[in-house]
């Protein structure tokens, strides 16, 4: 048995591996071409005899320690014969090759004996994707930690929302940690831009305007909700990415305008760096926080961005992102565990390192 990476002369033999194994959502030609120039994927394939009997492909979620098997099949003549076991292990050697230390699936609930090879091999179900195949069949997600370390776990349940506009993670980053903490607060979209209308800094680089931390955190305060804000420093933000004279003039004069609001409504404001030893702190008191981030290290997007975060476990922090990319579900962006030095390069934006917490409680 052998394993090595594919190369673009294994297509034919994979299409053929991929149609006798599956009767819908089978990956086409241009797919498995796709795939094998993908930089944040790896596509393996199982050779026995000078024959590739198995294959499966590896998606790593950028700038994360997640990885997704996509995808993984063994020839109907060679089933039963332990093959699939042994590339699971493979795929999870690769994985952590690639420093993830979490490795997720779908599996459709019909498909029995890929299911009992999951939970066998230690995946553990954490959901389910309603009409999620092309048959309409639903698929169970599952997980597991391939990177063994001891640790003490501090995670909150936070529901998820994807964001429905290129300019809304604030909001909807917002809604998930409100609907967390109150029943009373359903994400909706007209409740995503109502937040967004109410929290936007008017003017970006280009486009709509994104929301900046005092306005979120006002709109959090009006709805009831105890906030804590921590900015590492009280000039302007985001002006450095706008050229009009004029733009910048109305961005300061909205920010001006939320401190004021801030202050009377007497908002905790931290003007001061915050650490690894603060996020632990707000969730140890029950608050769930809401970060600011370059979207760099995810999207290759120079842009600020929203998440919220859901948990910490050893030197690994969890979160929920609401921008889905093309080739990601919705599962792929809950509870994303990124290692503590990566999440360190990713917490803070542009030239001069803004970072910006939001504690909701």
């Amino acid at each position: 048995m052998k394993y090595r990476k594919a190369k673009k002369s294994d297509i034919d033999a994979l299409l053929s591996l991929e149609r006798g194994s599956f009767d819908s959502d089978k990956l086409e030609r241009r797919n498995f071409a796709y795939f094998l120039s993908l930089g944040h994927s790896s596509l393996i394939v199982q050779v026995l005899d000078n024959e590739i009997v198995g294959y499966g492909l590896l998606l790593f979620h950028r700038g994360t320690a997640l990885a997704r098997l996509y995808s993984i099949a063994i020839s109907q003549k060679h089933q039963g014969q332990g093959l699939g076991k042994k590339l699971l292990m493979k795929l999870e050697e690769d994985a952590l090759e690639n420093e993830c230390s979490y490795l997720r699936l779908e599996v459709s609930i019909e498909n029995k004996s890929a299911i009992k090879l999951y939970e066998k091999s230690g995946y553990r179900k954490f959901a389910l994707k309603k009409d999620y195949y092309e048959n309409h069949s639903d698929a169970l997600c599952y997980e597991k930690k391939i990177k063994k370390f001891k640790s003490s776990k501090l995670k909150v349940k936070v529901p998820y929302y994807r964001q429905t506009t290129d300019f809304t993670c604030g909001p909807s980053s917002l809604m998930m940690a409100m609907s967390a903490l109150s029943k009373k607060i359903k994400p909706t979209r007209a409740l995503e831009i109502q937040l967004w209308r109410e929290a936007t800094t008017i003017f970006m680089t280009s486009g709509h305007g994104g929301c900046g931390p005092h306005g979120l955190a006002l709109s959090a305060h009006k709805r009831g909700f105890e906030v804590e804000l921590y900015i590492n420093t009280s000039s302007s933000l985001f002006v450095e990415g706008v050229r009009s004279k004029h733009k910048k003039e109305i961005i300061k004069l909205v920010q001006k305008s939320f401190e004021d609001e801030i202050k009377k409504e007497k908002i905790a404001c931290y003007y001061d760096e915050y650490s690894w030893e603060t996020i632990e702190e707000i969730f140890k008191s029950g608050g769930i926080p809401i970060m600011l981030i370059s979207a760099y290290r995810l999207t290759e997007s120079k842009a600020p961005h929203w998440i919220v975060l859901t948990g910490i476990e050893g030197d690994f922090i969890f979160f929920h992102d609401p921008e889905v990319s093309k080739d990601q579900s919705a599962i792929d962006n809950m509870h994303v565990p990124i290692r503590k030095d990566e999440f360190n390069l990713m917490a803070k934006f542009g030239s001069k390192q803004l970072k910006s917490i939001i504690a909701l409680y």
